[in-house]
């Protein structure tokens, strides 16, 4: 029971003041995704008990534009998995599989670096802004999106703007909960000017 609702007021309202100065100065930081980013983000693909875990190299997850990122990624239980690079735009980008791994399946625990050591690749974006990457993972390789090869002359695959038709394909796709676990998480970065 609070016996002095004003003061616990008080406390909330400077609990809020401080966490929007500390996201101003970068203390505490939260990236504002658009709609067509929201709306991968949002997409509803965990089933089951298999988890993913995704990071990016830098700590603070801030790029210079152009400046290649290192991303990473680690399943519980052995899987098939895809990364997609979403700009701000909505432009989304399979980035994983690619050109130089082709193969989208990795063992339960192993660390998988995109780009890998030695890879030809880099993912890098060359404008400022925030930029979404979604980690999925299926324990049942069909899905289209573990099989998606790049485009002509490219390293990675586009797949256009249209994020909501995108996600819509991609939940069809990898039938979930029909016998087969998937997961998802995302990271964003926020490429400097």
């Amino acid at each position: 029971m609070i016996r002095h609702p004003p003061v616990a007021a008080l406390v909330i309202v400077a609990l809020v003041a401080g966490c929007a100065a500390a996201a101003r100065v970068g203390i505490i930081r939260k990236d504002v995704l658009t709609d067509a980013q929201q709306v991968i983000a949002d997409t509803k693909i965990n089933w089951g008990t298999m988890t993913i875990e995704g990071s990016v190299d830098r700590a603070d997850s801030s790029y210079a534009a152009g400046q290649p990122i290192t991303l990473s990624v680690m399943v519980s239980k052995s899987a098939h998995v895809a990364i997609l690079r979403v700009l701000a735009n909505g432009d989304t980008t399979v980035i994983f599989p690619n050109k130089a791994h082709p193969k989208s399946d990795i063992a339960a625990g192993e660390v998988l670096t995109v780009p890998g050591p030695g890879d030809a690749v880099a993912v890098a974006v060359e404008t400022p802004q925030v930029v979404l990457f979604e980690y999925i993972a299926s324990t049942d390789g069909d899905s289209w999106l573990f099989k998606r090869a790049p485009d002509k002359d490219s390293d990675f695959a586009d797949l256009g703007i249209t994020t909501r038709a995108i996600a819509k394909d991609i939940v069809g796709a990898l039938k979930i909960g029909k016998g087969r676990e998937t997961a998802a998480t995302y990271v964003t970065v926020r490429i400097g000017g």
